[in-house]
């Protein structure tokens, strides 16, 4: 049995997409459930009108509160699969990935498998580009650490785990790095799959795309209460900059680009000191609730 996962925020529309995507994935022939879970009504009814043409394999679970990992343990409890799949309401699984996953699961040593986001923005607008500059250097980091045997991070928009190695996921940590990382620290192997692909929406403007980034900063830096070396952490502000001159001024096609690659460095900075300031000054550490950019809501986005 497998399970299929979609957590949801306030997105209905992109929400049934999700699913119906995940309900038409080819070649994959293993019994399975589909859990939802959202806290929201507009999106609680979609997952219910799919549970209504599918009573048998669609399942809803309420979140009672905003904190993501929290409805993450809740739903460790409640899913029957052996393979736990991960992904979210806006998020579009690539008809094949399900099944490139669980094939790589038939090796009884794996115990995490990442999948690839792949930007749905358009590479001919700034935040686009951004979004397919910075996924394409992240993809290639991972695919470099997976095939030199170092510890991956991965990704929560594709996320698949083997029930029963965890029994709790942290607190107020970046699930995507602190789950595999307790995986990995288990013994078990930690597989980066570049070919399982999951179609993303990141942000439009720079509001979205600096309270995304710097979340994303802060959960990581909340990952030092329980890994007790860098050397698995890979967004690190150094790791940036290093990494940055062997991919990313490789990455641009044309001067506008090569432009707006220019202006990602000193963003990227901006980023990291106000990750910075809120963590060690203010004393606001990242919190593991929904938090979602508006922008991002593919088919809800409302300007």
């Amino acid at each position: 049995m497998i399970s299929l996962i979609v957590t949801a925020y306030e997105d209905p529309n992109s929400t049934k997409e999700s699913i119906r995507r995940l309900l038409n994935q080819k070649n994959f022939n293993e019994p399975f459930e589909l859990i939802a879970a959202c806290p929201d009504e507009p999106t609680k009814r979609v997952i219910m009108d799919y549970k209504k043409k599918y009573p048998k394999i669609i399942k809803y679970v309420k979140q009672d509160n905003p904190d993501k990992n929290q409805l993450m343990n809740k739903i460790l409890n409640l899913a029957k699969g052996e393979i736990l799949i991960w992904t979210d309401g806006n998020k579009f699984v690539d008809e094949n990935a399900i099944r490139l996953i669980v094939e790589k699961f038939r090796d009884s040593s794996v115990g995490c498998v990442g999948g690839r986001p792949v930007p749905q923005n358009s590479r001919n607008e700034l935040f686009g580009f951004w979004a397919h500059l910075l996924t394409n250097a992240a993809h290639k980091l991972r695919e470099k650490r997976f095939h030199d045997g170092k510890f991956v991070e991965q990704c929560a928009n594709l996320l698949a785990i083997r029930k029963g190695i965890l029994n709790e996921i942290p607190k107020n940590v970046a699930e995507d790095a602190i789950i595999p990382y307790l995986i990995f620290k288990k013994g078990y192997k930690n597989i980066y799959l570049g070919d399982a692909l999951v179609s993303v929406m990141y942000p439009k403007n720079f509001n979205d795309w600096a309270k995304q980034k710097i979340r994303s900063a802060k959960s990581h830096e909340a990952m030092n209460q329980y890994v007790p070396s860098n050397q698995v952490k890979q967004k690190t502000l150094l790791n940036e900059i290093f990494y940055g001159f062997t991919f990313v001024f490789s990455f641009p096609k044309n001067f506008k680009e090569l432009c707006w690659t220019s202006l990602l460095y000193p963003a990227r900075l901006y980023i990291w000191i106000k990750a910075f300031y809120e963590i060690k000054i203010k004393k606001s550490p990242y919190v593991a609730q929904w938090s979602r950019s508006e922008s991002t809501k593919v088919l809800d986005y409302k300007k």
